[in-house]
């Protein structure tokens, strides 16, 4: 019955089948390849090889074509049109199987890809919220994570707290020793910060040499006793540095606690008015 069906030749990158058409026919691959192109992509997202078959989804569900399919060089097709596909699977069943075990395998690299789709959105999700540098967090996921966790805790009544963290005479430690031994510094103070910190307590670069941590459930006073300890971490715990030894690292940290209907904004401009209180004050302080 297929001994009639019309063959077609198609040069490299020749369009088959085009997204938004009809069509009325199965394309079985002779020989050569073919490629599917989703609309409006460059790369295609599955290769069909001799054997396999286009067309299949429009034809059996008369829908539209939903996909471009293109020669991948020189090849080969059979067209069977629909009524004699019908026809083929009503007389034979081993046809109907072998269409079903051949939606399922699309279904399964459908499946595929939509996990290694998925997996490289989280990747680039992720990526886009780590601090290169130091891997804190960055301030775009302060900016978001921060807001949540404080209208949390406001709207159940507990306590949140911001410490602001600047590294102190930074500028100097780039100019005297350059930007390398800068970074080094930044990394040290960084992990000494999230060291000190509990796992329910977030920990951001906010930007250049200073950090932010947001503290769920502490009020100011014990906020403050928290800042202590960090500013006698960084100042005991000095960083190694490709330039040996350097005078002493140390921080100066503004507290804020927020009141109800606090805004995320609103409590780190707190916050860092009390950090410049601290630096103004003679740095390697906490201030509140």
């Amino acid at each position: 019955m297929v001994s009639g069906c019309e063959t077609r030749e198609l040069a490299s990158g020749q369009r088959l089948l085009k997204a938004g058409d009809e069509n009325d026919a199965l394309y079985l691959v002779l020989s050569g390849s073919l490629n599917v192109h989703l609309p409006q992509t460059a790369e295609p997202i599955a290769p069909i090889g001799v054997g396999e078959c286009a067309g299949e989804l429009s034809l059996l569900d008369e829908h539209r074509v939903s996909a471009d399919v293109r020669a991948n060089g020189p090849t080969v097709v059979m067209a069977i049109e629909r009524e004699l596909l019908w026809w083929l699977m009503e007389q034979a069943p081993v046809v109907a199987r072998n269409m079903l075990r051949m939606l399922a395998g699309r279904v399964r690299n459908d499946n595929r890809l939509l996990q290694d789709a998925e997996r490289k959105q989280t990747l680039y999700e992720k990526a886009a919220t780590i601090d290169a540098l130091t891997g804190l967090r960055n301030r775009r996921w302060l900016d978001d994570a921060f807001s949540r966790q404080l209208q949390r805790s406001l709207s159940a009544g507990n306590p949140v707290s911001v410490l602001m963290f600047d590294a102190d005479k930074f500028k100097s430690v780039n100019d005297t020793y350059g930007h390398l031994v800068g970074d080094q510094v930044l990394v040290h103070i960084g992990q000494t910060l999230a060291s000190g910190l509990r796992p329910m307590d977030m920990l951001a670069r906010y930007g250049g040499e200073e950090f932010a941590a947001l503290l769920p459930n502490v009020s100011e006073e014990v906020a403050c006793v928290v800042a202590e300890r960090l500013r006698k971490a960084v100042e005991r715990q000095q960083p190694v540095t490709a330039a040996g030894p350097l005078w002493t690292i140390t921080v100066s940290i503004g507290v804020a606690t927020a009141n109800a209907n606090t805004t995320l904004q609103a409590l780190l401009n707190r916050a860092d008015r009390a950090l410049l209180a601290a630096k103004q004050g003679g740095r390697n302080r906490v201030r509140s």
